[in-house]
């Protein structure tokens, strides 16, 4: 928002007052991106050094997308790094050198040694629907060939190649809208992916959506493509697939009621659990399956094989934290 505020004339910049908090605000995010940028690369050295293949996932890696001007200016998360080999050689690992927080089936996290958060990946992602899970699987599990090394300030960090991003980060969208919330953060991060890949993709729209499609997201695409013509002013002809209206007003509907990591899902207030546990873990599970309701039309797949693979995560964790 401050760099289209810095391309106005003068007579139609905001107060001065507004501007400068804005402008503290951008050097705070610009502070932050750097020490996320160098928590990466030592991230990434320690586990090479230790016999590890490393992949950064979207975050920071998303700077290879961004115009130089807007890279640092991009709001950082915590860093998501998949992480190949034996679990519990990745676990063992991980046990002697950090002190974990969490533990699921996709991740394991942690904070690094300054204090940046840490999600270290067994696997990128996943879908509920065990078949679609099979295949999302099968289509990641070789790190080697879904891998390559982009230039992130001035350096070489290994990131997911353009053609699997494209296909990864739409999953990512996709397990916010269903698991949690999703904001336009996400959503700009795929437009300039998007544009990125128009000039450096290897896969045809053709061969991609084949992928997108086997992978159960023919719709949630068309969705996606709503969002980005609608709200980033994506051309129709870097889309890639026709958007659709329905589903992608029900989409950026979510979007706007909710937010990232639904912080901001005002439907979701009257839910919450008693203070004691289980009150809480009741109160929370009704909230998960009020909200799992709104997407049972759109996405029947994911809603109904949810407490499967609920069941499954809780199983996985309880068994490698009995090991």
């Amino acid at each position: 928002m401050l760099s289209g505020l810095e391309r106005l004339p003068k007579e139609q910049q905001p107060p001065q007052e507004l501007l400068l908090q804005w402008i503290g605000l951008t050097i705070q995010i610009e502070q932050s991106n750097l020490l996320t940028t160098k928590a990466c690369f030592r991230l990434v050295d320690k586990l090479v050094k230790n016999g590890f293949r490393v992949c950064i996932l979207k975050g920071q890696a998303n700077h290879s997308y961004y115009p130089e001007e807007l890279a640092s200016r991009r709001s950082c998360g915590d860093i998501d790094a998949w992480v190949a080999g034996d679990e519990s050689r990745v676990m063992n690992f991980l046990e002697k050198n950090y002190t974990l927080t969490g533990l699921c089936w996709l991740h394991a996290s942690m904070n690094d040694e300054e204090g940046i958060p840490v999600e270290v990946h067994f696997r990128p992602s996943f879908m509920n629907e065990p078949l679609r899970n099979k295949r999302f699987q099968k289509h990641f599990r070789d790190i080697e060939k879904c891998s390559c090394y982009k230039e992130i300030d001035g350096s070489q960090l290994p990131a997911m190649k353009i053609d699997e991003d494209v296909i990864y980060q739409m999953n990512h969208i996709y397990r916010h809208l269903i698991d949690e919330g999703v904001g336009l953060r996400q959503v700009v991060d795929y437009y300039f992916l998007l544009r990125a890949w128009d000039e450096q993709h290897t896969r045809t729209k053709e061969e991609t959506m084949k992928i997108v499609y086997w992978l159960g997201m023919k719709r949630f695409a068309g969705a996606l493509m709503y969002v980005l013509r609608e709200v980033c002013g994506m051309p129709d002809e870097l889309l890639l697939c026709p958007a659709s209206l329905k589903d992608g007003q029900f989409l950026l509907s979510e979007i706007m009621q909710a937010g990232n990591f639904g912080h901001a899902d005002a439907r979701m207030e009257a839910l919450k659990g008693g203070e004691g546990h289980l009150q809480y873990q009741l109160g929370r599970a009704w909230r998960r399956l009020k909200r799992n309701m709104r997407f049972l039309t759109s996405y029947p797949g994911e809603v109904i094989w949810e407490p499967y693979a609920r069941a499954w995560h809780f199983g996985w964790k309880k068994l490698e934290l009995w090991k």
